[in-house]
Parts: structure tokens; sequence; C-alpha cells
């Protein structure tokens, strides 16, 4: 029997929850109801959908699934859905309850195991998803164009409050845009703002390389006397960073030496940066909130002091 949905608000969770609940014993069965249940959901729907069920299988149930091509195929399919980049979607979505599946099966699929027993404890959880921007946007200053979503599934709130924010530095930080005779250190940043340079040479051509978090998950608590005089939270283990160290404003492969595991330390901090009207984001690789909205993301962590963040690189 097919499960009835809501089609203004389906119950995403619920429908992922049954067919891990049923796989296991009457595989194909399973995988009847759950192509009834997922037909008219929408492309990110579906795919939320998969993450949660897919977190859910027990052994007994994935080896039950594989008894069939059908159940193998959905299997590899989620599968291969671990190694892509994520589409983000314009959050918040039409509900609050869709935006939590959303933002959880993002947890569930790509966190670590102790942020993931914190999401299913229900403690906050933060929720950072990066759509790649060149540092060269906007004149060097930044755009905020990602997400940092506060995740509550304290006291069966499951609330999910959603910023804009930025998790890339701008190359206004760069050394490359640093004024040298009539002209910069490289003629591709002539138009960005400069305000100084940040970050660290990785490469040995002399150049300091701006850095972004990898992606990937990170203890955050309270930064202590918070941060440009407002709270801030700061990483409690060394962070990792990528360097554009071919300095083309992009954070990829071809970057040789990118990865920097050490000279971070815990310096990329989350904390407030400028309104969204002055178009200037105050990121040098930290994740910033726009100051207008900062008050209310603060507000939304209350008195918490630590937690995970979860970031993921989307598209």
């Amino acid at each position: 029997m097919t499960t009835s949905l809501n089609p203004y608000d389906p119950d995403i969770e619920s429908v992922a929850r049954a067919f891990a609940d049923r796989a296991a014993a009457a595989p194909d069965e399973a995988l009847s109801q759950w192509r009834a249940d997922t037909s008219s959901l929408s492309p990110v729907q579906r795919a939320t959908g998969a993450r949660l069920a897919a977190s859910q299988l027990s052994w007994r149930a994935k080896a039950a699934l594989v008894g069939s091509s059908s159940g193998t195929a959905l299997l590899a399919d989620w599968d291969s859905d671990r190694m892509r980049a994520p589409y983000v979607p314009q959050l918040p979505l039409l509900t609050n309850r869709q935006t939590y599946a959303y933002c959880a099966g993002i947890v569930l699929q790509r966190g670590t195991p102790a942020a993931i027993n914190a999401l299913k404890q229900g403690r906050m959880i933060l929720v950072g998803l990066r759509r790649e921007t060149s540092t060269l946007a906007n004149r060097g200053r930044g755009v905020y164009d990602d997400h940092i979503v506060v995740l509550n599934g304290g006291d069966g709130l499951r609330t999910a409050r959603v910023f804009p924010a930025c998790t890339e530095p701008g190359a206004q930080y760069s050394q490359r845009a640093a004024p040298k005779g009539t002209g910069r250190v490289d003629a591709r940043y002539n138009d960005v703002i400069y305000k100084h340079a940040e970050g660290f040479d990785m490469n040995g051509d002399g150049i300091k390389e701006v850095g972004r978090l990898r992606a990937g998950t990170y203890f955050f608590g309270e930064k202590p006397k918070g941060h440009l005089k407002a709270r801030a939270f700061q990483a409690t283990r060394t962070q990792t960073a990528e360097r554009d160290t071919d300095g083309d404003g992009r954070f990829n492969a071809i970057d040789p030496n990118r990865i920097d595991p050490t000279t971070v330390g815990t310096t990329m901090y989350i904390h407030r940066g400028g309104t969204q009207a002055s178009g200037n984001t105050w990121s040098a690789g930290c994740q910033t909130i726009p100051n207008d909205v900062y008050p209310r993301f603060l507000a939304s962590m209350g008195q918490m002091s630590s937690f995970h963040y979860v970031l993921v690189d989307g598209y």
C-alpha cells in the first residue's frame, strides 16, 4: 500500500524510515514501495530521501537488497552520491520539515560519526553549504551565496534556521592584489579592492596564498573575547585549509600543494561579516554571516557554546 504523502509537505523522513525497516525482511516489497512513494517527489526531495534511507540500512537490509538487480542498482547509485557534490537548493525550502530533512541528510551522509550521533541525539548542529565562487568575484570582497543552517532537534523541535553566509576568502586579502609599481603583484587582480595580505606561501613562490576551510566536520567552541566586537566561534582542533596556489581564484585539484593541514591552526572562525548592503563579507577564510542578520543567528544558537560544524562543497 502506497504511503499517503502531503504533496505540499511530504514526510520524507517517514518514507526513508519505512524503506529501511522493510528492506531486510521484504526487499522486493520495499523496493516497490520506494518507487511508489518517491515517484512524485522533486529531485531534491528524492535525493534527501535516499540519503536518509541509506544512513538507516542495516547490513542485513543491504545483503537482502543486493539479491536483485534493481536493489543492487539502487545501492550503487546511493553509494556514488557520496562521491558527487550535492545540489544545494535555495534555502529555506517550502517548509521547515523539508529544510530540516535536507540538511539532516547531508549530515548523515557526510558528517563524522560524532556529528551523526549528535544529530540523532537532537543536539544542535551547524551545516555549511558552499557554492564555489571565485575569490575575484565582487572585486575581491566576497559573496554571500552560501548557507549556514542551524539544526536543532532538541525537545522534538527539529528546526532548521537558514542564514546567508560566505565560506570562502575574498581576493582583497590576497598578496597577489597588492600594489606593485603601477600595477599589482598579479595583473589578474587589477580590479580587486585590496585590503591587506593574509595566508601562507605553500609552493615557495614568495607569494602568500589565501585559503578556505576544507570541506569536512569540525568541532567549534565559543571564542574567548569574541571577534570584531561580537560573539564568535573557534575550532577546538587544528583545521585543514585549501589554498589557491595558482592564483586563479579557485580551489581545485590543479592547485599544486593546495592542501594545508597545519598552518591555519584554529584561526578560521565563524564570525560576523559586513552587511549584505555593504557588499563586503570580511572573509579571509573564515565563515562569515552578514552583520544585519548576525543577531538572529546568535539568537538561534541560544547559550550553546560548542557544536559540530559540517561543511560540504555543493553546486
